[in-house]
């Protein structure tokens, strides 16, 4: 008990030591788990922003506010605005011509696209049978004499059959009429036989020719015909140049003769047929020029045409009678029965007009937007640039840390990317002053002291979000305008 007594003290000096050497050795392991931490900390910080950056230089690759266009904005006169191309489309902007017109004098009519009689056709079987082959579709082009179609039939083989053996009966009956012939001359023969002869000679003929211009009819050549070549169908032609409008059959349907297969119609010499009130007709007379729209896009850049003839007709109920015109310049989007809204000139003095839609209203004053130019720029050297100043600068922030081999993957990935950048279109232009004249049928006459706009380009639609635009620049919250 007494030893026990006596070691005490001992054994507690033991345990203070032992404790308070096991706490120093926490504390100077603290800072290497600390120091551990901020390297992991400082890694996926350098991560974050390698991956920040590959954001925003992939965005830059889509940003349309590219280091160029702030070039080609800071380059833009007084009343200049400048917009892209991507823009133009989203606000369905177009842009058209100066058209000259009286609108003082127009007459307004209505209509539809028409082709004449001669200009459409409908393809029929002239002898009946089984379809065989469609070659075309609806909307294809096919060249007069183009094969569209086969059809096949027993009737057709015994046509050719029939053409053959009366061919063959043409040479004998020829030679027994001519030889009947000249024994009548030699007072052998008595003149009743050689009647029989040239009877059944002239009958076989008509017979043999009424078979030729059947075969002709259905495109088999009679000249090159031989028992060998007999055909079991005929083909199927176009009779006019034109694009295919309907297709009225399919492979195996069964047809008759006269039965109607397909529609073609020449609709580039699609002309207009207006109806013109009686009021208005004494003032209509060929070659008045005329622009027209069609009834479903009134605001659209108007297309120009030409009054041909007035028709011998009236129509007592409507009040009207046919006018017909030519068009000037036709195109694919003009279809024949398509509704068009026209305005005929009878005036000899004509303005400069616009669209309705080619107008603004700015502090008072009216307005149109010229074109001045279309350029585009490409993003790719700007997002190197941008790409480099981002890589230095988060060299900089972390020039302690070690870059994983990941990283540097990263980087050049997003290199790769912006090599492949798109170019941008854009449209630069000038908001110009004008004095609005007279507004009628859709176009509003305008004077300017512009010079040379005869032959430019005018927003002719939507004007009013390019004012927006322009607008927006000037108060600052866009970079497409000042």
């Amino acid at each position: 008990m007494n030893k026990l007594t006596k070691h005490i003290p001992t054994i507690l000096f033991a345990l203070v030591v032992g404790i308070s050497l096991y706490g120093c050795s926490s504390n100077e392991a603290s800072p290497t788990q600390n120091h551990s931490d901020e390297d992991h900390s400082g890694h996926n910080h350098q991560v974050e922003a390698k991956v920040d950056h590959n954001h925003q230089a992939e965005a830059s690759g889509k940003d349309l506010h590219s280091g160029a266009l702030h070039q080609a904005e800071a380059s833009l006169a007084e009343n200049e605005v400048l917009i892209t191309e991507r823009q133009m489309e989203g606000a369905g902007i177009e842009l058209g011509a100066i058209t000259r017109q009286q609108l003082s004098k127009v007459i307004k009519s209505f209509g539809e696209i028409a082709l004449a009689p001669s200009d459409e056709a409908t393809v029929s079987a002239l002898i009946g049978g089984i379809i065989k082959d469609i070659r075309v579709i609806e909307g294809d082009f096919v060249q007069q004499g183009q094969v569209i179609a086969r059809i096949v039939h027993p009737d057709i083989v015994d046509l050719q059959q029939n053409y053959l053996d009366a061919r063959n009966q043409h040479e004998y009956l020829k030679s027994d009429y001519q030889r009947q012939k000249r024994l009548l001359e030699d007072s052998v023969n008595a003149q009743k036989t050689v009647q029989n002869a040239r009877a059944a000679y002239q009958s076989n003929l008509a017979r043999l020719q009424s078979l030729k211009k059947k075969l002709q009819l259905i495109h088999i050549n009679p000249e090159n015909l031989t028992p060998k070549n007999i055909r079991d169908g005929y083909p199927v032609k176009a009779p006019i140049s034109g694009h295919v409008a309907k297709v009225e059959i399919n492979t195996g349907s069964h047809v008759t003769p006269q039965q109607s297969l397909f529609q073609v119609a020449a609709n580039e010499k699609a002309h207009i047929d207006l109806k013109v009130y009686e009021q208005d007709l004494s003032k209509v007379a060929p070659g008045q020029p005329l622009t027209f729209n069609l009834s479903n896009s009134p605001g659209s850049q108007p297309m120009e045409g030409e009054v041909m003839r007035k028709a011998k007709r009236f129509d007592p109920e409507q009040r009207t009678a046919l006018v017909h015109a030519q068009i000037k310049d036709m195109n694919d989007r003009l279809l024949p029965g398509m509704s068009v809204v026209a305005y005929i000139q009878t005036g000899s003095n004509k303005q400069n007009t616009l669209p309705e839609g080619a107008f603004v209203l700015d502090q008072g004053e009216d307005y149109v937007f010229l074109l001045k130019r279309k350029d585009q720029v490409n993003n790719s050297q700007e997002q190197k640039q941008e790409h480099s100043h981002q890589e230095q600068e988060a060299h900089h922030e972390h020039t302690t840390k070690q870059v994983p081999p990941h990283q540097s993957e990263n980087a050049d990935n997003g290199n790769k990317t912006n090599e492949h950048a798109e170019d941008i279109s854009f449209f630069v232009f000038k908001k110009v002053r004008v004095n609005k004249g007279i507004t009628q049928g859709g176009f509003s006459s305008f004077t300017t002291g512009q010079e040379g706009i005869t032959s430019a380009r005018f927003v002719v639609n939507n004007a009013q979000a390019i004012l927006s635009e322009m607008n927006k620049g000037e108060s600052g919250h866009s970079g497409h305008a000042h």
